[in-house]
């Protein structure tokens, strides 16, 4: 039933949020949307090697989550704004969720979705709230 509701919302926010600064934002906007659309490309086509998977560490996730980090951070480094630390940390919390999941496996599989999958949905409205 979530995935009902957020899947449509998660991909009308990444046509959205790339797209909008690409055409109205400044040079940090673009660059953001440029990391978010990495991110989606380079999970896309690791889905067709490994599979996600929720009961255990997803590498495909990690290393998506990794170029969010970095892309972002280095964005928040060079920008005079807040978005990309907002950005920068929310990816910060959802690389996170992978040690949990190293760390501990009897984490519920939802439990580990949410936090690997949400923080990256809320930094899409990040680049659309420092776009706008």
């Amino acid at each position: 039933m979530l995935s009902g509701i957020f899947l449509p919302a998660f991909f009308l926010l990444l046509v959205v949020s790339p797209g909008l600064a690409a055409w109205k934002g400044g040079e940090p906007e673009r660059w953001g949307g440029m990391v978010i659309l990495a991110m989606w490309a380079l999970q896309s086509v690791g889905e067709f090697v490994l599979p996600s998977q929720y009961y255990a560490v997803d590498p495909v996730a990690f290393l998506t989550d990794v170029v969010g980090m970095l892309g972002f951070g280095i964005i928040a480094l060079n920008a005079r704004m807040v978005w990309p630390l907002w950005a920068a940390a929310l990816q910060l919390l959802s690389l996170s969720a992978h040690f949990a999941r190293w760390a501990d496996l009897d984490i519920p599989a939802i439990v580990y979705a949410l936090m690997r999958d949400g923080p990256t949905f809320v930094v899409m409205i990040a680049l659309l709230i420092g776009t706008l």
